[in-house]
């Protein structure tokens, strides 16, 4: 009778719109479908996923600069998946889709305990709700950021109730999904503590080390224990220091906005106008005042610089539109400030319409473009994948050129870690493979693989240009690669899997 009780004590003190928004967010997502098109970097995290799925740890599998748990995430949806027989490429956007809800219900529980007010967190939820660019990877995924923006809302909401120890352990988890994070987060602790702690800032600060330590220890000693902590090394800090070179919005503003545009379309207007209110709410912050609660001054201001730090690296690197995700939290909690403020002016009764009209109007815009984007290119990637490698004799071998995807669709592990070359990797193979760029690309011509899936738009780099030009046929263009079969294969299966490659190749726009 006590612990029934005890259930009935909990299921009270709920917030019931809680479930609410994450109702609303799973139809919102599943509306989208899980079938849309594999891209060359969810395929590259796909891939990871599938490995760590077979027990091989990330980063052993594939070269990949983003963090660890960009790959063993997206692991456990693929399974998942193999346990319930869902296909892999599916389980793990489900899988990835829990991330995205149970950020949509932090989002309502940040806004709502920031400025103290159910309205606000709802306004927060709904902007992010509606965020076109969080949808496309909610269950179009899997995708690193996406469980990134959860972890970096637990630790803001962790910091609201000044627990340190939680604040380090969702910091670390965030890094390990994507390592700029680290320096945002950081911003907004340092803050925080130092504006919200009359005492004691040393101890919270060290308990935020302490907590980031836990998961950061575990990941080092787990690498080290399978013999794989230079790779860790590499993957995780040294490319990313060294080797990687990439565009900012200082360098390439028009092409940061493009990005920028074509990846949030009318939701745009949502995330500028909650960075705007986020930053004057901040700026207002800064002169205490009477009738502003110290709390919800600390606050602010904490997110502020997560925002300013955000920013800062935008600055230093964008690579696309996803990269703004790490403004998110920021951009919603300035939304739900907007309708805190106007709550304190208005009556409840205008307050709540307002409220309900954001939410309905950012939810149509969402609703919108996830039925109107919906498609089932997955489907016939894997249909031309299966169709190529049916017209060949068994145990055929794909590699991998910047087309991760038959990889993932066809099952099967490169015959090197080696699959991207951009944004400066192909400095890191100079240095760390026998002969360079070039003794990769003679070691592909010895290995002779039965296929060579080319992304890249079809360009063919300069190092893999003898071997291709040597030992193999384009037979064409699929969805999202070209094709290059081995010249040991027949001149009649060539023109058959051309007819193939042909009849399967859709345009994606």
């Amino acid at each position: 009778m006590t612990s029934l009780s005890g259930v009935r004590d909990r299921l009270a003190r709920t917030d019931p719109l809680v479930p609410l928004l994450c109702a609303v967010a799973t139809t919102l997502y599943v509306l989208h479908g899980f079938d849309g098109y594999l891209s060359r970097d969810l395929g590259d995290y796909a891939y990871g996923g599938q490995q760590v799925a077979e027990g091989v740890p990330p980063y052993v599998a594939v070269v990949n600069r983003a963090g660890p748990l960009a790959h063993l995430i997206p692991g456990i949806g693929a399974l998942l998946s193999g346990w319930v027989g869902v296909d892999q490429v599916v389980g793990m956007r489900v899988f990835l889709m829990l991330f995205a809800i149970a950020a949509i219900a932090v989002a309502y529980l940040l806004g709502r305990d920031v400025f103290r007010s159910r309205l606000a967190g709802v306004a927060a939820a709904a902007s992010l709700l509606g965020c076109q660019g969080f949808i496309a990877y909610a269950s179009d995924g899997p995708r690193e950021k996406t469980t990134m923006v959860l972890f970096l809302l637990g630790a803001m909401l962790a910091m609201v109730h000044r627990r340190w120890l939680t604040v380090g352990f969702f910091t670390a988890l965030a890094t390990l999904c994507w390592q700029p994070v680290l320096f945002v987060v950081m911003a907004g602790a340092v803050t925080a503590i130092v504006l919200g702690q009359s005492e004691g800032r040393v101890k919270a600060l060290a308990r935020v080390v302490v907590g980031g330590l836990i998961p950061t220890a575990v990941t080092v000693a787990c690498y080290a224990a399978v013999g794989a902590f230079d790779v860790f090394w590499d993957d995780f800090f040294l490319i990313n220091a060294r080797y990687t070179r990439q565009i900012s919005l200082v360098t390439n503003p028009d092409e940061a906005w493009r990005m920028l545009v074509e990846g949030y379309g009318p939701s745009l207007a949502l995330f500028l106008t909650g960075l705007v209110a986020i930053t004057v709410l901040a700026v207002r912050a800064l002169w205490p005042s009477p009738d502003r609660r110290d709390a919800v001054r600390v606050n602010v201001l904490a997110t502020g610089a997560i925002l300013l730090a955000g920013v800062a690296w935008s600055l230093r690197a964008f690579n696309g539109f996803p990269d703004a995700f790490i403004m998110l939290p920021p951009a919603a909690l300035g939304i739900g400030g907007l309708v805190a403020g106007l709550a304190h002016r208005v009556s409840l009764r205008t307050a709540v319409f307002a409220t309900a009209a954001w939410t309905v109007a950012a939810t149509a815009i969402g609703a919108t473009y996830a039925i109107s984007t919906r498609d089932n290119t997955l489907d016939q990637q894997r249909a031309s994948v299966d169709a190529v490698l049916d017209a060949l004799p068994p145990g055929a071998r794909i590699l991998s050129v910047e087309a991760p995807q038959p990889l993932v669709l066809a099952h099967q592990r490169n015959l090197s870690r080696l699959q991207l070359f951009g944004n400066g990797l192909i400095d890191y193979v100079d240095d760390t493979w026998p002969g360079g760029r070039d003794g990769y690309g003679r070691w592909v011509g010895r290995q002779k693989p039965t296929l060579i899936a080319l992304g890249n738009g079809g360009t063919v780099p300069d190092w893999l240009d003898p071997t291709l030009a040597q030992g193999y046929h384009r037979v064409g263009t699929s969805i999202g690669w070209d094709w290059y079969v081995h010249k040991g294969v027949g001149r009649q299966t060539r023109d058959e899997l051309r007819t193939i490659v042909k009849d399967t190749y859709v345009p994606v726009e």
